[in-house]
């Protein structure tokens, strides 16, 4: 069994591709073979238990730098994602943390949340690394029972890939126009001369987002307090679901058309039919504000 801190192996190859120099390496470490490429269906996983650390290689990335999904010649381009990480584990551990802390000593030092649809206990430790991050679960007991060190993703609530269907993204294009014009985006998001001609409607809700968004509507697109309405709205994680984005759209247009056959008459991107859907949207974030609707996943912050 190695005696190497596998820290750094791992926080060198976090990022990177599968055949990359730092990724090999870290493979190595592991005693095992090189990763595999993984596929739209099946990441690869590599681990060794008893060195308590399993590590995760996908091929889509939510950021700005790995996106869009690609191949190199037949085969997914795979990056190294994630890893998590057991209290058996040897390696150098995050200033301040220890396996040994409970639930009210990690309280004390990191900030603690409640998350998912399990609605887990977790700590978010200072980041590794820049573009990387750190999450502590704690079990029954109040113990750390896993670290997740992963790539530091966002969120995604609308995402146009290069080989999609435009009619599949109109839908996103009307959500993605209503936040820009009703303050949901960054301020500074977009230039004044983007905002104007979104507001005097001289480019087409879908040609919006495509454009002036470059195709994606994604967690650090939106001020921060309204990223978990976005994420449950968007992604149907919100309580009752039916006030998801996917309701809301076979409501207003008998279909989304994500889930039209080919031949069916498809929704339309246009200003038209934005103004028929664009109070609903405004509707959940008014239900949303007055707490009678809420994420499933994110969960208010802790005192």
């Amino acid at each position: 069994m190695t005696t190497e801190d596998l820290t750094p192996l791992l926080l060198d190859a976090l990022g990177k591709r599968i055949d990359d120099p730092a990724a090999v390496r870290l493979a190595q470490a592991l005693g095992k073979k090189p990763f595999k490429n993984a596929t739209p269906g099946n990441r690869c996983d590599i681990g060794n238990r008893k060195l308590g650390i399993e590590v995760i290689a996908e091929m889509n990335l939510a950021t700005r730098s790995h996106f869009p999904p690609r191949k190199d010649g037949r085969k997914w381009v795979t990056w190294v994602s994630a890893a998590f990480i057991y209290p058996n584990y040897r390696g150098s551990l995050p200033a301040g943390f220890d396996w040994q802390m409970d639930d009210a000593a990690l309280t004390a030092r990191f900030k603690r949340r409640v998350e998912g649809a399990v609605e887990e206990v977790r700590f978010t430790l200072p980041p590794p690394a820049e573009g990387l991050r750190a999450k502590v679960s704690i079990n029954s007991a109040g113990l750390p029972k896993h670290m997740l060190v992963s790539v530091d993703e966002e969120e995604t609530y609308a995402t146009i890939y290069p080989d999609s269907k435009p009619e599949h993204s109109v839908e996103d294009g009307f959500f993605a126009s209503w936040c820009a014009l009703n303050g949901i985006l960054r301020q500074d998001r977009l230039a004044a001369g983007q905002l104007d001609a979104l507001r005097k409607r001289e480019l087409s809700p879908l040609a919006f987002l495509s454009s002036s968004l470059g195709g994606l509507l994604w967690q650090n697109d939106v001020r921060p307090e309204h990223a978990a309405f976005c994420h449950a709205y968007m992604n149907r994680l919100m309580e009752p679901e039916k006030a998801s984005a996917l309701f809301d759209t076979q409501e207003t247009f008998s279909d989304s058309n994500n889930w039209r056959k080919p031949g069916d008459a498809m929704t339309q991107d246009g200003w038209e039919n934005f103004d028929r859907i664009g109070p609903r949207y405004a509707q959940r974030l008014e239900q949303w504000n007055r707490r009678e609707i809420h994420s499933m996943v994110d969960w208010p912050e802790q005192p």
